[in-house]
């Protein structure tokens, strides 16, 4: 067997298999579908449940140092305290993050 005929019967095996082919079409078909940006949405949407979870803890905060302000018919520090953490946590949203 000479090399011209060694070459056309592995290039016809691949192609005429389909596996080379069909790799590449799953390849394509993969990036029309934009599954490769599943993994950035994914990491996204869990960026952003941390911070709505960061939220309802300073809520809770907030509910725990107002009730007891009432119970207590007295303000302490505790009240500035939480509506500083308040503020920086919501105007965080507004500022632009330099971190990112």
């Amino acid at each position: 067997m000479d090399k011209v005929t060694a070459i056309v019967t592995v290039v016809l095996c691949l192609f005429g298999s389909g596996g080379i082919v069909l790799w590449f079409l799953n390849r394509v078909a993969k990036k029309n579908d934009a599954r490769d940006e599943l993994s950035k949405d994914v990491a996204y949407i869990k960026k952003k449940i941390a911070v709505i979870q960061e939220g309802m803890i300073i809520c809770l905060e907030n509910d725990c140092v107002i009730f007891h302000a009432l119970k207590t018919h007295q303000i302490n520090g505790d009240s500035e305290k939480q509506e500083k953490k308040m503020n920086d946590y919501f105007l965080s949203f507004i500022k632009p993050d330099v971190n990112k």
